[in-house]
């Protein structure tokens, strides 16, 4: 029976589900599009624990130092290192407040950057600026038949005009593919539904501490008037008693003016509630740090917790940064880099940025390793120049050094 040929074609589609550029994968409405932008934007901003945790995340990534590594050992492998060296060094930005920019993902799942180039006097290509277009001026994507993303659509403040742009003019981070969906996921997504009852929790505290020191106000109406009436003075008069009793506030200006036959109270409240909100709260603030891998920041606030479980816990957390910083790594060499030795003529053996490691053990321990390997009795490690000079980037002396200089 003979073969059949082989079919190189796509014949699938990714399967997001779309549709005039805007993403429904969400099973949430509120979390859709533009809707979820801002409440993933006001967990980080207004919530405590979330913006602690965030916080941390980018500030940890911050502190890890980026360097190129060359294709290969030879010398045109190393000067095509030293030209990516300084296209990052000679941005109009400098290339940690890029890293700290792009972080934003983790917040809405997704950050774009524009690739802005300018062509020198020697000829070549290179970057001027990674210009930022964030989530909040983002409309809609522009998707092929297949699934794939090929650009989106904005309208930036402040005129709000509506711009295209192709995604191969962008660097386009995302927390994890999450199929071909360019909206990627939040961090804070499952931390979504512990901060809506929180949220509504400390509302609701909030009113309750309000009338106990307050008191609950109560009106009496005058005796005589029903407030079934269906009276059309009567009808006014009891809204205006309403309104009254549901915005009055306790101020340096309070005070009631009322008809004869009123009368105006306020109502303490006596003995304690049945639920205590503070561990409610608690419970909601744990859930939310877990849903990160940041529950460590709980820690301190209960008295409880010993530094094993404080270590295991951050080591978690430093892992994932890692993976996160990884992703970030990767995302530059695929879609920036290569643009850049593209648009120059180069298309193989390529340099790539790397980053130092995100967790950092103590200068002690890591003393402590070199020695023991580097024995008599186990010599198992070289020390040549490349660990001397990785060695003294681990301790920042290289730093030093230049500032020496």
């Amino acid at each position: 029976m003979p073969r059949k040929p082989y079919n190189a074609l796509e014949i699938g589609k990714t399967g997001t589900k779309r549709s005039y550029g805007f993403i429904y994968d969400e099973f949430l409405s509120s979390l859709q599009g533009s809707g979820g932008i801002k409440t993933f934007r006001e967990m980080r901003e207004n919530d405590p624990i979330l913006g602690a945790c965030l916080h941390a995340i980018t500030q940890i990534i911050r502190e890890a130092r980026w360097d190129v590594r060359p294709a290969d050992d030879s010398a045109q492998a190393r000067k095509d290192a030293d030209f990516l060296v300084e296209n990052m060094m000679s941005m109009e930005q400098s290339w940690g407040e890029f890293i700290a920019e792009s972080l934003s993902f983790l917040t809405y799942g997704f950050s774009l950057f524009e690739q802005v180039y300018e062509r020198r006097p020697d000829g070549r290509i290179y970057w001027r600026k990674f210009a930022p277009r964030v989530q909040q001026a983002h409309e809609k994507w522009e998707i092929d038949d297949v699934g794939d993303t090929i650009g989106f659509w904005q309208r930036p403040a402040p005129d709000y005009k509506e711009f295209y742009i192709p995604i191969n003019k962008c660097i386009h981070f995302r927390t994890e593919p999450n199929g071909a969906n360019p909206e990627g996921r939040s961090i804070l997504r499952n931390a979504y539904r512990p901060w809506y009852f929180k949220k509504t929790v400390e509302e609701i505290e909030g009113i309750g501490i309000e009338r106990d020191l307050a008191g609950m106000p109560m009106l009496t109406l005058p005796e005589g008037v029903d407030p079934n009436s269906d009276d059309a003075e009567v009808t006014a008069m009891i809204a205006a008693a309403k309104r009254l009793i549901t915005n009055i506030r306790r101020d340096e200006q309070d005070g009631l003016l009322l008809p004869f036959g009123w009368e105006f109270k306020l109502v303490s409240s006596e003995g304690q509630r049945q639920f205590n909100t503070v561990e409610v709260i608690n419970r909601y603030n744990k859930e939310m740090s877990v849903t990160v891998l940041a529950q460590f920041v709980m820690l301190g606030m209960e008295r409880t917790g010993s530094y094993a479980l404080a270590k295991e816990q951050t080591d978690m957390f430093y892992l994932c940064l890692e993976g996160w910083t990884d992703m970030v790594a990767t995302t530059i060499n695929r879609q920036a880099v290569r643009k850049l030795f593209g648009l120059n003529g180069v298309s193989e053996r390529l340099p790539y940025v790397v980053h130092t490691p995100v967790h950092r053990y103590t200068l002690k321990d890591v003393a402590d390793y070199v020695s023991k390997l580097s024995g008599e009795k186990v010599n198992a490690l070289d020390i040549d120049d490349g660990v001397r000079a990785y060695l003294k980037r681990y301790g920042r002396l290289d730093e030093f050094s230049e500032v020496r200089k």
